[in-house]
């Protein structure tokens, strides 16, 4: 069973798995500074522009490893992707797709031409 945890005075809810760090403003901005951070190295930085050549849908693309790539999807591409759109109109939810085949081959071919660093 969770139960609420008290909070310092101004703090917003009444529960978190991590102090809010109210009572400490230094740390708190650290902290603020740390994540914004992280938040720029794995959602922004070494980001590049794929188009799928399919459907010509435009995504946001970082290989992490030889295994993992990170895929920032716009509401527009989500909306052109003819794969998410098949299921959309199946009545499945695209959300529930793991990755657009005709794009995954797209990035593969972003890798091999150096469009996309292999490793970052």
């Amino acid at each position: 069973m969770t139960r609420a945890v008290d909070r310092p005075t101004g703090s917003v809810g009444a529960w978190a798995k991590a102090p809010d760090f109210a009572d400490d403003p230094h740390r708190r901005a650290e902290i603020a500074s740390a994540t914004d951070r992280d938040r720029a190295h794995y959602l922004r930085d070494g980001l590049r522009e794929i188009e799928c050549r399919a459907c010509h849908a435009c995504v946001m693309v970082k290989k992490i490893s030889e295994f993992q790539t990170s895929v920032q999807w716009s509401g527009e591409a989500r909306a052109q992707c003819s794969e998410l759109t098949r299921v959309r109109d199946s009545g499945g939810n695209p959300a529930m797709t793991p990755t657009c085949s005709r794009l995954s081959a797209s990035i593969d071919h972003g890798v091999i031409e150096g469009i996309i660093p292999p490793h970052q």
